[in-house]
């Protein structure tokens, strides 16, 4: 039967807690708020699974191993509810697991199992983190493409735009010699007109 959602909710951040803890980083202010998801997560797993289930037992002493690390006492579920989960669990994986004969080498194999379920959801937990980095590290580069080929369109369009304006900036230049020699052949012929103009009158 395969894990819940809750339930891989709950083994990845207890592994997250786990390694801020060992991290150094247990005075973040986020670890209050960590600590009461995970009692919230717990307590979901716990209604949908069987009593006798063994990890409850792995997932609460984990969570209270965090809880001492980070000092915290208080609790919103109450805690006679955890120490009757407790024992019932304890029992009942006794019962479905160790024979009453006690047989040291059926002790040994129900615990070896158990290490190995515990192995077994790290490898899972590390395989989750192992696909969402390489989705994480695809889409950094897609985003990085993206940006690459906008900043070569932009550098195209602003070697376009500067070539543009010198163009311009020639044409205006011309234009502007063109109508300084028209206003002075203009000027020139009214000078002469002007000459002309004089010398009539002074005949007259």
């Amino acid at each position: 039967m395969g894990l819940s959602r809750q339930e891989v909710n709950l083994r990845r951040l207890l592994a997250k807690c786990e390694l801020m803890c060992k991290s150094k980083q247990k005075d973040d202010d986020r670890m209050p708020k960590y600590v009461e998801s995970l009692e919230d997560m717990y307590q979901e797993v716990k209604k949908t699974s069987d009593p006798n289930y063994e990890f409850l037992l792995v997932y609460q002493g984990r969570i209270a191993a965090i809880k001492a690390e980070l000092g915290i006492t208080t609790s919103k579920y109450p805690p006679e509810n955890d120490t009757e989960l407790l024992r019932k669990s304890l029992l009942g994986v006794r019962h479905r697991n160790v024979p009453e004969t006690s047989d040291l080498n059926q002790v040994l194999n129900f615990h070896e199992g158990l290490q190995q379920k515990i192995t077994d959801d790290m490898l899972i937990l590390t395989k989750n983190l192992k696909e969402q980095s390489e989705l994480a590290n695809k889409i950094i580069k897609k985003d990085t493409e993206v940006v690459s080929r906008s900043t070569q369109l932009t550098d195209q369009n602003y070697t376009k735009l500067s070539s543009e304006s010198n163009k311009l900036a020639e044409h205006s230049k011309r234009a502007w010699k063109c109508w300084m020699w028209i206003m002075l052949l203009i000027v020139l012929v009214v000078f002469i007109n002007m000459v002309l103009f004089m010398k009539v009158m002074k005949k007259k």
